[in-house]
């Protein structure tokens, strides 16, 4: 059995480089919804092959939840600012409110403003570093006034792959009496098809040249006390902060680091807070993050390690990510570290499955398929890199089923065109034989001492029969004869050692001997008397004399051998039981018998418990042989 497939030629590998370009050029990961889905989980798979890690402790969270609502579906304004004023005294540095106040509480007749939105605004402005949401929404008009003094410190659309806004964008910001005393950024988290929230932009534009920050990114400004005219945008490459580079991709976008499940970032229940459970250290120099957990607000994602991630916990997540660089990029940089591998990948995909040895080209193909993930599993890890894990995916999968393919379909066309020659070999050589002498440069049974039965095929009175035919008519009549004899000893895993003119001698035992080879040759001797019976039918309709068999059958011990030259070789027995079936076959005449057959051989039917293949013969006993001292039984057939 070949175990080697033909090797494509070394220059394929190029063709391989640029399909990895190509395909990385691309990027598939982010082309169709599929795709997408696909690279989200294979980011997924790699948080959670890392593992949940500690989150930043400058980060807290003071969840609105269930047991802080109770029966009510808001929180008061009143009670929203004695906690701004309860965080404010321990002393936290940020207090960023992940809740819209868009509208005012109800007022007493004749006031203007409720005492619980007076009490609020105050302790906004007490605080001096809160920062309240906003969200994206068509045809929502925005008030310039508010929102001027909160907007990127400079804009720089040079080279930014981004389109920029035609038309001014629709947000819904808090009222008045909050948004002029505190910062407005906004909570946009887009989860994707699966509810997974994976990327967070960090600037959403306000208007055709105005961009408002995203939450986290104004939480790590002011905790950093970082000036907004140091906070710049690049539109479609970069932001700014400080001293800081946060590399973006075309929507300003970064990918986010999860640390855990629900609680990975230190969460304390609002109305522990305002009544004074939680120690006030736990707030104190830190960002706070205020934000409904509640079951019924629905506002939850899907993470790598839960079902259930509230959506002030990835603003939380994405602050802690920005202040100490473990977000995960996902910039143009990155697009050229993909293509740059995925051309890598083609090449060496081409190499792996082009190995001589198909099991190693396996082995090796298995093998870097496992280091690439390990690489993806690094980046991800050490690195903090969001490399498109479907682009490697698919450059290795399509350069290695291709050349595969590539490679079974040429060994296919050598294949075939093999089996062309060995058919063609087969016609001068049985079978049975062809595939066991083509694995063996020296067959097993050469020279081997065996038992076996030989059967001998004679026409009786062919002389008279060519002579009247003419050579013509006697090759075509030789033919169909041989085509018969062949049908019937195949059928039977004879081996026809040689067609003899009108005749022919098979063997019954090559390559390996059977219990029952002498059954199969007297099985093989019937049926091709019942295949003549047929032919005679035709002869006799076409006017043509019926053709008579004489067939000899002996079983006993022989030499198999591969006798000739070193160039060319034939597949035969020798010995006594050659001798004697040769004889039978003769005798056939002298008894008027289309079947002789020895003791030996009926006894070696016997003994394959074959019985039923011996009716209708009769034994003769004490026959003498030509050639032979001593009688033998025979039994003959009709």
């Amino acid at each position: 059995m070949r175990k080697t497939i033909g090797k494509l030629p070394w220059y394929w590998v190029f063709l391989c480089l640029i399909a990895g370009i190509a395909i990385g050029w691309w990027q598939p990961g982010q082309r169709s919804a599929l795709t997408a889905a696909m690279e989200g989980r294979l980011l997924d798979l790699r948080h959670v092959v890392r593992g949940p890690i500690k989150a930043p402790d400058e980060f807290v969270i003071v969840a609105v939840d269930d047991k802080t609502l109770g029966p009510r579906s808001s929180l008061p304004r009143g009670a929203l600012a004695a906690g701004v004023d309860w965080l404010t005294e321990a002393r936290a540095k940020v207090v960023a409110i992940d809740i819209l106040l868009l509208d005012h509480e109800a007022a007493a007749e004749g006031m203007s403003v409720s005492p619980g939105d007076a009490m609020l605004a105050a302790a906004l402005t007490r605080q001096g570093r809160a920062i309240l949401a906003t969200s994206e929404a068509a045809d929502v008009p925005v008030d310039p006034h508010l929102v001027l003094r909160n907007m990127f410190g400079r804009v720089n659309f040079a080279g930014g792959a981004a389109e920029r806004p035609k038309d001014p964008v629709g947000f819904y910001l808090p009222i008045k009496e909050f948004a002029e005393v505190a910062s407005l950024a906004h909570v946009n988290l887009l989860p994707e098809a699966d509810r997974a929230v994976r990327r967070i932009a960090l600037a959403m534009p306000i208007d055709t040249s105005s961009y408002l920050p995203a939450m986290p990114l104004e939480a790590v400004r002011l905790l950093h006390d970082i000036r907004r005219n140091e906070m710049h945008l690049n539109v479609g490459e970069s932001v700014v902060l400080g001293d800081q580079a946060i590399a973006t991709d075309a929507h300003n976008s970064i990918g986010i680091n999860h640390y855990g499940g629900e609680g990975a970032i230190p969460t304390y229940s609002f109305v522990d807070v305002v009544e004074g459970k939680v120690p006030p250290d736990r707030f104190s120099g830190r960002a706070v993050f205020v934000g409904f957990t509640a079951l019924a607000t629905g506002d939850v994602f899907l993470s790598p390690y839960a079902p259930r991630l509230p959506g002030v916990e990835v603003l939380a997540t994405v602050a802690a990510n920005i202040a100490h660089n473990e977000y995960l990029q996902r910039a143009p940089s990155t697009w050229a570290v993909d293509i740059v591998v995925a051309a890598l990948l083609g090449a060496l995909a081409f190499i792996a499955a082009n190995q001589r040895s198909l099991i190693l080209a396996a082995v090796v193909t298995v093998a870097l398929w496992g280091v690439t993930f390990a690489g993806l599993q690094y980046a991800f890890a050490s690195l903090h890199l969001w490399l498109d894990a479907t682009t490697y995916i698919v450059a290795l999968f399509i350069v290695g089923f291709f050349t595969f393919s590539a490679r079974i379909g040429q060994q296919r066309q050598i294949s075939g065109q093999l089996q062309h020659e060995r058919d063609n070999l087969a016609r001068y050589q049985s079978p049975l034989l062809t595939e066991f002498l083509a694995e063996q440069e020296s067959p097993s049974f050469d020279q081997r001492a065996q038992e076996a039965a030989v059967m001998f095929v004679d026409v009786a009175a062919f002389t008279r029969r060519a002579e009247r035919l003419g050579p013509t008519a006697t090759v075509a009549f030789l033919r169909e004869l041989h085509g018969r004899i062949e049908r019937s000893a195949l059928a039977n895993r004879g081996v026809i050692e040689q067609f003899m003119g009108d005749g022919a001698m098979i063997i019954f035992g090559l390559p390996e001997p059977k219990p029952d080879d002498a059954a199969r040759a007297l099985a093989a001797s019937q049926q091709l008397l019942d295949i003549l019976a047929d032919w005679n039918l035709d002869l006799e309709a076409a006017g043509h004399e019926p053709v008579r068999l004489r067939i000899g059958l002996h079983y006993g011990p022989v030499i198999a051998a591969l006798l000739g030259g070193e160039r060319q070789g034939q597949i035969t027995v020798a010995g006594d039981t050659v001798n004697v079936a040769s004889r039978l076959q003769e005798m056939g005449k002298e008894h008027k018998a289309a079947i002789v057959a020895s003791a030996e051989f009926v006894a070696s039917v016997r003994k394959a418990h074959r019985d039923d293949m011996l009716v209708g013969m009769r034994r003769l006993a004490d026959q003498q042989v030509r050639g032979r001292d001593e009688t033998i039984d025979l039994w003959v057939w009709p």
